[in-house]
């Protein structure tokens, strides 16, 4: 089974991830983000730290993705890799390694924020699933 899905949805797009632990799923959205807006290329790069405080798993994705999307954007750079060092009690830490888009790039959905729509993260038998829709 895939690591992550994408879900279409009027005006939205979406993912639902999935992984052992809070911290794959953080992983697996932010690659998914990622794939979503055409910049995805692993490989080297700046590593960038990100740490975000918020009340529930939930609202600690959406700052965490909504800090990735921000980095993406400030910097007109690619996504090389993600790594979480951390995400619990309402903290998530990590990094993001980036590098600059080249302008053969070729760019995929423009995403414009992360949304509340529909939101959902929680913990089940098999592990952690994230489902998180990106307005477009």
């Amino acid at each position: 089974m895939p690591d992550y899905e994408i879900l279409e949805h009027t005006a939205d797009i979406g993912v639902f991830a999935r992984g052992r632990s809070l911290a794959e799923v953080f992983e697996h959205a932010t690659r998914a983000l990622a794939e979503i807006a055409g910049i995805w290329d692993p490989g080297s790069g700046e590593k960038v730290t990100i740490e975000v405080e918020a009340a529930d798993a939930g609202a600690l994705l959406v700052d965490w993705l909504s800090e990735v999307l921000y980095l993406e954007d400030e910097r007109r750079a690619a996504i090389r890799g993600v790594g979480m060092d951390r995400v619990d009690a309402g903290r998530a830490s990590g990094s993001v390694t980036l590098a600059p888009l080249s302008s053969d790039f070729a760019e995929g959905v423009q995403i414009k924020a992360v949304t509340y729509h529909q939101l959902l993260v929680e913990e089940g038998p098999s592990g952690w699933t994230a489902r998180v829709f990106f307005d477009i």
